[in-house]
């Protein structure tokens, strides 16, 4: 929710300083250079005292369930090291993203952790605005990707009883609406808001939805004995979402989380929210790796993740070349001169992709030098930025989507590091399977593709004009 927040307060011309246990997560955000990083903790309090002074609002957007069993301990003490910081340096305002439900009930921990978060901060002297919403729909949310890996991979998704509870879904724009309009609304100082969508559902009926948007056929089945351990340690395996962080979540689907108070509407008329479909569209249509926020490399030669619908698989390489040989290799993949290893793979790819009725192995270049659009054998190149990007979007016939992408940045220290990435978005079952019965292949052929072009680079190095420096004629002495 930060990341998403972060480049609409600063296209709003706000300064931004942020509070990070890993730095290193922002790596490669286009926002980046523009804000002010301080790395700490909220259980930390001299970060604290850094991170609060000179600031007049601050944002709350953490919690801790990833600490583990004594998380709900960790939460609370995190709010009271906050809410003190700020009051310690005058911060005018508090705006704080909580858990939608009734305390009343049996809420599950992790959210009564979430409201007791929210009491904590206003036990300070600095003004809260909280904010409660259910499940937030929208590439990247943790509900929102459980929900999708799921629904993918299951034609039958088993679940407790309580998927027959009700949810007000909300889209996450919406969200950072509400956000950005509490700190522009002296109004909702010292108020808590419940907020959601237009539509209210079972938690089953999200998962309905979401696969009729995918065109797939999937069933419910509940089972009274199902255990939220069981479940969480499900969603661990076959999602983003780690374990340890799933069973809280679950756990806290137990009851209805719907709005009952309808002061957000009175105080926030200007926000319109939009109803689950809409929000489920808006978040399949960042289906694309330009809209990915990465951060995976940390410098490690190989990575692999799955992230907002996408298998993501990686290596990274140090070139002693300039960026323009390097990017002068990559656009002169394919066609007539192959792919630089294993190029027979590439050619057996490209025929079974003919026989089923794909593009095949095209070879095919509507211009001399690369441009958007141009059709790469079964790619066609998507993107471009000489000596920077290259990414070429697949045509095959296959249960997903799929891109090659290659980064190629500069280094202080000279030469050039470059990132060479698989993207793969499947489709419902079949495109899990596709993906997980063709990784060992996979690897080996980008593990040594990646390689190739760094030697190709250097040779390719030789060939370039040399960067001349300008030479000044002095006059002789006398003249």
């Amino acid at each position: 929710m930060g990341g998403c927040l972060v480049p609409r307060l600063l296209e709003r011309g706000y300064r931004v300083r942020m509070l990070v246990r890993d730095p290193g997560q922002l790596t490669g955000r286009a926002w980046l250079p523009q804000v002010e990083v301080v790395p700490g903790d909220t259980l930390t309090p001299s970060a604290l005292d850094q991170s609060m002074q000179g600031i007049w609002a601050a944002y709350y957007l953490i919690h801790n369930m990833a600490s583990g069993r004594n998380y709900y301990e960790k939460e609370i003490e995190s709010a009271r090291n906050f809410a003190s910081a700020a009051g310690a340096h005058e911060v005018e305002h508090i705006i704080y993203l909580g858990g939608l439900a009734d305390p009343d009930k049996d809420i599950g921990l992790h959210l009564r952790s979430r409201i007791q978060t929210g009491d904590t901060l206003r036990q300070g002297s600095v003004p809260v605005t909280e904010f409660r919403a259910s499940l937030i729909i929208g590439s990247g949310s943790i509900s929102f990707e459980m929900i999708r890996y799921l629904t993918e991979q299951f034609p039958l998704v088993f679940g407790p009883p309580w998927m027959h509870n009700r949810t007000q879904p909300i889209a996450i724009q919406n969200v950072l609406d509400y956000l950005i309009a509490a700190l522009e609304n002296p109004v909702s100082r010292g108020k808590i808001y419940e907020i959601g969508g237009k539509d209210i559902l079972t938690y089953a009926g999200t998962i309905s939805v979401y696969a009729r948007l995918r065109g797939l056929q999937r069933r419910m089945l509940i089972l009274s004995g199902m255990s939220v351990g069981l479940m969480a340690r499900v969603v661990g395996m076959l999602t983003p979402v780690p374990a340890r962080i799933a069973g809280p979540l679950l756990g806290g689907m137990r009851s209805d989380s719907v709005v009952h108070d309808e002061a957000a509407s009175r105080d926030f008329p200007q926000i319109e929210p939009v109803d689950y479909e809409t929000s489920v569209r808006q978040a399949l249509q960042r289906l694309s790796p330009g809209t990915l926020e990465t951060g995976w490399e940390k410098g490690a030669s190989s990575f692999r993740t799955k992230q907002e619908g996408f298998f993501i698989e990686g290596q990274q390489i140090q070139l002693d070349a300039l960026p323009e040989a390097a990017y002068r290799t990559i656009t002169g993949l394919g066609g007539r001169n192959g792919w630089l290893y294993l190029n027979g793979l590439w050619k057996l790819r490209g025929f079974f992709d003919w026989l089923i009725g794909g593009p095949g192995l095209r070879g095919v270049r509507t211009t001399a030098a690369l441009v958007e659009g141009d059709i790469l054998d079964f790619y066609r190149v998507e993107a471009l930025e000489p000596n920077r990007l290259v990414r070429l979007r697949a045509e095959l016939k296959a249960p997903g989507l799929g891109w090659m992408e290659w980064h190629i940045r500069q280094q202080s220290q000279g030469g050039v590091a470059l990132t060479q990435i698989a993207y793969f978005a499947p489709t419902g079952l079949p495109g899990f399977l596709y993906w997980y019965l063709l990784l060992p292949f996979h690897r080996l052929v980008f593990a040594g593709l990646v390689k190739a072009i760094a030697r190709r680079a250097a040779e390719t190095q030789n060939s370039l004009p040399r960067r001349r420096h300008a030479k000044t004629n002095f006059p002789k002495k006398g003249s």
